[in-house]
């Protein structure tokens, strides 16, 4: 069928039940089925080669038991549960299990410090931790300043005193779970954002929030029944745990995740392994994967489309792999308060550079200060109808910057795009990002892309950096592909090749060569700490 965005998006209902539950929705339905019960679920592989295969019905099973040994714990409705787990099988079934008894799981990264633990064990307050051995010291630390912290459970074999092992606990819990529904609008989960404030906030989702991941599943993902679906990221970010595992799930897709170091080879590895039909990442992997694939001789063909988010995604690597590999990159874009919004969807025409359109069901325009719609071609902020099942309920007990990000009948999300005369969405930056510089308001985005495409950068930030009092300078940050040295040659040859593609107020004043960016654990740039180290 082909495919009609207008027709998609004028048809499309939402259909939110009163009762609904993302741990259930996602195994036990299956696991009642014939044609799904013995259907693998989850394929996990480590570097050293070890694998494990789960069923749904598996699934449904582990996670009731998951689910019992929490309320054996104490566990009730809305207590928290911090996930401190690398890419293991146990962190989706403490994540569904918690949410079937309507305990909040929280994943975290494992990179974070002593100190990060220790601010989100305070700000969420959870009743209980599961993590590693390994990683169990930043818990350890922090043990005695938490009173609500009842329970650190072990996934691994040395289990340090004072806590208990995970796999001891699930199974003593019973395969069968008797509890009450839980509500399409009850809290379900909370992750906690690497934006640009001083402190990360917790984003509470609701159960229905999966529910609002359908259009990407079905026209960004492009799911279908007999689909296997693998991401490269970690799962405590919500683009890995969402499209990696939440949204294949509920469809009954087969899911693929890596336990082992960053590899690129070894993603190529996993795809012909496991014939996996949607891979996704960030741009940075593609650029990685993209430099070792002449070293690669495998069967790729059962791939029919990659997703990347959470960088830009440049033209120059959106057409180098379709030239390498024969594979599209469908970009698309989101937040941690909306998940993905903005994409670039099988069927339709692929502008390299933009992150396409508002997907069918997300009613997104672009709007000024005052809530009005803008003109085609002027810079607006992105907002949505705040109904919309896809978007936050709140932030964990912030009721002023959740204020901020609700006006009026709009859920806002700070993203300033211009919109072209086919209705594609173009990034123009955070609204916290625009550079205001001589009376100007430039977009980081926009210069990025042009110095992206430069065949000596490998990837580049631009920040205002203000270097006097009301005076700021918009200047560009550069990581080099390597072997290439000639910082002086190259400063004055990239700033030329920008004044050829950009007005003279958007090109950088400054060029700053960096051995690599700074990124948030998710592999986002982070511009304010370029500005706070440079400024």
């Amino acid at each position: 069928m082909k495919f009609n965005y207008e027709k998609l998006c004028r048809s499309w209902k939402w259909e939110i039940p009163n009762y609904y539950n993302i741990g259930r929705d996602c195994t036990d339905k299956h696991a009642r089925r014939r044609s799904h019960r013995n259907k693998i679920a989850l394929y996990w592989e480590n570097e050293e080669g070890e694998t494990q295969q789960f069923t749904f019905a598996d699934l449904a099973r582990l996670s009731n038991q998951m689910a019992n040994a929490l309320r054996a714990l104490g566990f009730r409705k809305r207590d928290r549960l911090l996930i401190r787990l690398p890419n293991l099988p146990e962190f989706p079934l403490v994540f569904l299990g918690a949410m079937k008894i309507g305990a909040v799981p929280i994943p975290s990264s494992t990179m974070l410090t002593a100190e990060e633990v220790a601010f989100l064990l305070d700000d969420s307050r959870p009743k209980g931790v599961v993590t590693t051995p390994e990683l169990y010291e930043a818990v350890e630390v922090n043990r005695g300043q938490n009173k609500a912290l009842k329970s650190v459970l072990i996934v691994g074999n040395r289990v340090p005193p004072g806590c208990v092992s995970f796999w001891d606990v699930v199974k003593k819990g019973s395969a069968h779970l008797n509890v009450p529904e839980t509500k399409a609008n009850d809290m379900a989960y909370i992750c906690y954002t690497s934006g640009t404030a001083a402190f990360p906030k917790g984003v509470v989702h609701a159960q229905r929030a999966l529910i609002g991941h359908d259009p990407a599943a079905l026209y960004w993902q492009a799911l279908k029944p007999n689909y296997t679906v693998m991401h490269a990221g970690r799962l405590n970010w919500t683009y890995t745990l969402g499209t990696g595992c939440l949204d294949p799930w509920r469809r009954g897709c087969s899911t693929v995740i890596y336990g082992g170091e960053h590899d690129p080879k070894k993603f190529f590895e996993l795809i012909a392994k496991y014939r996996v039909n949607v891979f996704m990442a960030v741009p940075t992997v593609y650029r990685q994967m993209l430099r070792v694939a002449d070293e690669v001789d495998l069967d790729l063909s059962s791939l029919h489309h990659a997703l990347s988010a959470g960088e830009l995604l440049s033209e120059g690597l959106f057409l180098a792999w379709e030239d390498r590999l024969g594979v599209e990159l469908h970009d698309g874009l989101g937040m941690s308060e909306f998940s993905y919004y903005l994409s670039n969807m099988p069927g339709m025409s692929i502008k390299p550079g933009s992150p396409g359109k508002p997907q069918p069901g997300h009613r997104s325009l672009l709007v000024d200060e005052a809530g009005k719609e803008v003109a085609g071609g002027h810079t607006g902020v992105l907002a949505t109808p705040k109904d919309d099942p896809g978007i936050m309920l709140h932030y964990w007990e912030k009721p002023k910057d959740t204020a901020k990000m609700f006006r009026g009948k709009w859920f806002i999300s700070g993203d300033c795009f211009t919109k072209d005369e086919d209705g594609y969405f173009w990034l123009v930056g955070r609204e916290d990002d625009i550079i205001t510089t001589f009376g100007y308001r430039v977009s980081p985005v926009e210069v990025e892309r042009v110095l992206g495409g430069h065949p000596a950068v490998h990837e580049c930030a631009v920040t205002g950096i203000g270097v006097a009092e009301d005076k700021t300078i918009t200047a560009a940050f550069v990581v080099l592909h390597p072997g290439r040295h000639e910082h002086e040659k190259l400063r004055r040859e990239l700033l030329e090749y920008a004044e050829k593609r950009l007005a003279k107020y958007k090109c950088p004043r400054e060029i700053v060569f960096l051995e690599s960016l700074p990124k948030t654990a998710n592999g986002k740039v982070q511009r304010k700490v370029l500005r706070e180290i440079y400024g």
